[in-house]
């Protein structure tokens, strides 16, 4: 018996649902994108959040977190790549954007846990080391980060932000000859990189040049006054040359900057108790020691989670 051909409206209904929804998600990241160009940003937000509820588009998702971050509303990007994840857990695009998200926003263990899966993904990616040597430095854990650096810079030699990095990881574990090696070849590859320049004043004032530190310090306050780096090594060496109120106002801007900086705290402290100003001295060593046990506590945390994290038991 002759079978008959199914009318063509038949065969529509015969279509999957992924082709037949891949034009209308097409069409909704296209106008997105435009709006994009436009400076229409809200309302390509909406379209992309309408892709990645109606379609599971994980590059919409992906792009709306960035848009997101854009807006500073890190918490909401966080919250749109955790279900970009759920969706494609294996995407290197959306851990990658996830990470750099909570780095940016100096949610250290969310950025380092997603670090350490980007790693295991894809081991000999420089980027991806040197992202996650970042972010255990913003956690205070200079060795972990150390290792992270090193193993950037094995894969991608006479990087300078990898080795500026190295130089800042060795000046937070007080190994200045160390630093100075790696800041100096920093600032040889770039030699306006700031953070390099102020890094590599710190390190010259701790292994004695306070010549060169001073020099370097100024050359970053001369561009950008309120830099906390180059005001601390500033700071370091006036105390060296007993020049005490420039030093204790060199730690004060720090502390402007950055109040939770607890070595900042301690340096005013002797600046003021060299000044004859036992008060103010005995006020930033109390700002000092609780600054110490925040950042204790922090770091202990942050190692729980990323051991946690470094044996696929922990998501970001």
């Amino acid at each position: 018996m002759m079978r008959r051909a199914l009318p063509a409206w038949a065969l529509v209904l015969l279509v999957t649902p992924a082709l037949a929804a891949q034009p209308a998600r097409e069409q909704l990241l296209a106008r997105a994108k435009a709006d994009l160009a436009a400076g229409r940003g809200a309302d390509a937000a909406r379209l992309l959040a309408d892709a990645g509820d109606r379609f599971g588009s994980v590059e919409a998702l992906t792009q709306l977190a960035r848009w997101q971050a854009g807006q500073g509303d890190a918490t909401g990007a966080l919250a749109t790549l955790r279900k970009a994840r759920a969706l494609a857990p294996n995407s290197e695009d959306v851990l990658g954007a996830y990470a750099r998200i909570a780095l940016a926003a100096r949610l250290v263990t969310p950025a380092v846990i997603a670090l350490q899966a980007l790693t295991r993904m894809a081991p000999g990616v420089a980027e991806n080391q040197y992202l996650l040597g970042v972010a255990r430095m913003q956690g205070g854990d200079y060795v972990a980060a150390t290792e992270a650096l090193q193993e950037a810079d094995r894969i991608a030699p006479d990087n300078a932000r990898t080795l500026a990095a190295l130089g800042l990881a060795a000046n937070g574990r007080k190994m200045y000859a160390e630093a100075r090696s790696y800041l100096a070849r920093a600032v040889d590859l770039e030699p306006d990189s700031l953070e390099a320049v102020g890094a590599l004043a710190e390190a010259e004032d701790g292994v004695g040049a306070l010549d060169a530190a001073e020099d370097h310090a100024r050359r970053v306050l001369a561009k950008k006054p309120d830099d906390a780096v180059a005001n601390y090594a500033l700071g370091l060496v006036l105390m060296k040359r007993e020049r005490f109120a420039e030093a204790r106002d060199a730690f004060l801007r720090v502390i402007d900057v950055d109040p939770t900086l607890a070595k900042a705290h301690y340096q005013a402290s002797l600046a003021y108790a060299r000044l004859g100003d036992p008060v103010a001295a005995d006020r930033h060593v109390a700002l000092y020691r609780t600054g110490m046990r925040e950042a204790e506590e922090r770091l202990k945390q942050l190692r729980a989670a990323t051991d946690a994290g470094s044996t696929g038991s922990s998501q970001p």
